[in-house]
């Protein structure tokens, strides 16, 4: 019986281990920088520096024209939601990571207007 209870408390403490971990910290927390290229070339590119923090973010993206803003962004697992700095509207993109590199692909209308952004990470969390 005792070996059993012994067992069972072993296992009830891995499993809780395993789960605080996968949950304390995120592949995506830190800095990241890069280019966004829009679909249309004649825009051109755009830089983006983000800055993710769990599932809170900000970014910032200075247009090819040299106009920066910055705005608030939200994740969701490989889900980001990046509000516009100019009309306010959802951008949302679905997030590819390997490694140090961060990929988001539009994932609606608005967001092909930016277009495809390529990060680096900068810093870790």
């Amino acid at each position: 019986m005792t070996m059993k209870k012994t067992i069972a408390a072993a296992s009830i403490l891995f499993s809780g281990a395993l789960m605080a971990a996968c949950g304390s910290s995120s592949d995506y927390d830190g800095a990241w920088s890069g280019k966004a290229t829009p679909a249309d070339a004649s825009k051109g590119e755009a830089t983006a520096q983000i800055n993710l923090d769990g599932g809170k973010c900000n970014w910032t993206v200075t247009e090819a024209s040299g106009e920066t803003n910055d705005a608030k962004c939200e994740r969701d697992g490989d889900k980001f939601q990046f509000v516009d700095p100019k009309t306010g509207r959802d951008l949302n993109y679905k997030a590819q990571l390997n490694g140090d590199t961060l990929t988001l692909n539009p994932d609606n209308g608005q967001a092909e207007g930016l277009g495809t952004i390529v990060l680096t990470r900068a810093a870790t969390k």
